[in-house]
């Protein structure tokens, strides 16, 4: 194709020298399945205000490239399209979800399930530094085999309890663990407050002479959007210090992405494993916002390439917004959709927990251990019905325990695990 259209292909991969040092080998497990989106490289222009003899433009001088922003919009993905036969790995959704969290580890793939209860899962030989990770066991008395995600808050010998119950069968049943299959694991990225690591983000357009490369690059926001009917959407924004034009010798015009392994996650339905869930039961939901956002300074340094040699953060915050239907015969538990007794700003909300898709490789969990109101729960309207929003906040916490040894995971206030 000789003339350039918007077709192309984004990678991104960590910068294994750190900050200052781009990759420039990029594989097709570093693409991104993103929306239509062109980025533009930004730079200063610098002119100083000097007398002159007419109305002409002074002499103009380039100045330093960067800071950059660019958004991205994409389906939220799996990382594995079969049934993994081992930890959970980090795929390119994860990368970003780690560099505005700060923090990530993967832990719990197993193959003893020993049965257990309604939020315990029992195994014949424990791992010792499970704490705080969340893994996807088998449900008994389900054929196929179905799944649900729980969030390890205690390990004690052989036994997980978890933050929240198992979840409900579709008629409503209570669930519990089996006594055979496969336990497993999670990719947990988790709320830190660890410097993040730069990343490189390449833009390969339609034509050979497209190519640019954004280096030195943070996640400074991150939207998740579960809305029920819908699939489930991963919209970030990406701070970049430094930016190189490759053209040809770039590559450009890329082959078409192997993208067999970068399963999409599922439409938000109870069928496919979608719930909300806290410490008083199963809530209802029609749709929820997850926010993340990591304030960044640049630290402005003769010896970058461009001026700028790092971002430095020094605040992160996140919160999940959750619109309900209104209940007419809401009960002290369903704490979500009481229309007569709305929640005020920092009541505890407990441990709150959104679960999307169970099918391992393409499974998804968040949880917020203790949650808070932000602010008094608003009546709205949603298709001509009474509908109440929730915003919720972490709060400190520290309630996960372990008789073995104890891993970074345990007692962040937020957590995102692929499974």
């Amino acid at each position: 194709m000789g003339i350039p259209t918007t077709l192309g292909r984004f990678a991104v991969k960590e910068q294994a020298s750190g900050w200052g040092t781009p990759e420039t080998v990029f594989a097709n497990a570093n693409f991104l399945e993103a929306q239509i989106t062109v980025p533009t490289p930004g730079q200063m222009s610098v002119q100083a205000d000097v007398m002159r003899a007419s109305w002409f433009a002074t002499t103009r001088v380039d100045g330093g490239k960067g800071p950059t922003e660019i958004s991205l919009t994409m389906p939220l993905h799996g990382f594995s399209t079969a049934a993994p036969t081992g930890d959970a790995t980090e795929h390119p959704d994860a990368l970003l979800l780690r560099s505005v969290l700060g923090g990530s580890a993967q832990n719990g793939y197993a193959t003893d399930p020993n049965g257990g209860d309604l939020n315990t899962l029992n195994v014949n030989a424990a791992i010792a530094n499970i704490g705080g990770y969340a893994v996807l066991a088998p449900m008994a008395s389900t054929s196929p085999v179905e799944y649900s995600t729980g969030w390890v808050k205690t390990k004690t010998t052989t036994a997980y309890d978890m933050q929240n119950n198992f979840a409900l069968t579709a008629a409503g049943a209570t669930q519990t663990p089996d006594t055979a299959g496969t336990i497993f694991g999670s990719n947990a990225v988790f709320l830190s407050n660890t410097q993040p690591t730069p990343f490189t983000m390449e833009w390969l357009g339609s034509a050979a002479n497209v190519s640019f490369r954004f280096s030195d690059c943070v996640v400074t926001s991150a939207t998740i959007d579960l809305n029920a009917r819908e699939q489930p959407q991963l919209g970030v924004t990406i701070r970049s210090a430094n930016w190189t034009n490759a053209g040809s010798a770039g590559g450009g015009a890329p082959s078409p992405a192997d993208l067999a392994n970068r399963p999409q996650m599922p439409v938000v339905l109870s069928d496919n494993g979608a719930r909300m869930v806290s410490s008083t039961g199963e809530q209802k939901a029609g749709s929820a916002t997850i926010t993340m956002t990591a304030e960044v300074a640049d630290e402005i340094n003769y010896d970058a390439p461009q001026g700028i040699s790092q971002f430095v953060v020094l605040k992160r915050s996140t919160e999940i917004s959750v619109v309900a239907p209104a209940l007419s015969g809401a009960t002290a538990n369903d704490v979500l959709a009481n229309p007569t007794s709305l929640l005020t700003p920092g009541t505890a909300a407990g441990a709150v927990q959104l679960d999307a898709g169970t099918t391992p490789g393409r499974a998804f969990s968040v949880l917020i251990p203790a949650g808070q109101v932000k602010e008094v729960q608003a009546l709205g309207d949603t298709n001509s019905l009474v509908s109440i929003t929730t915003v919720m906040e972490c709060a400190i916490y520290s309630g996960d325990t372990t008789d073995g040894t104890s891993d970074p995971v345990m007692d962040t206030p937020f957590r995102i695990a692929f499974l």
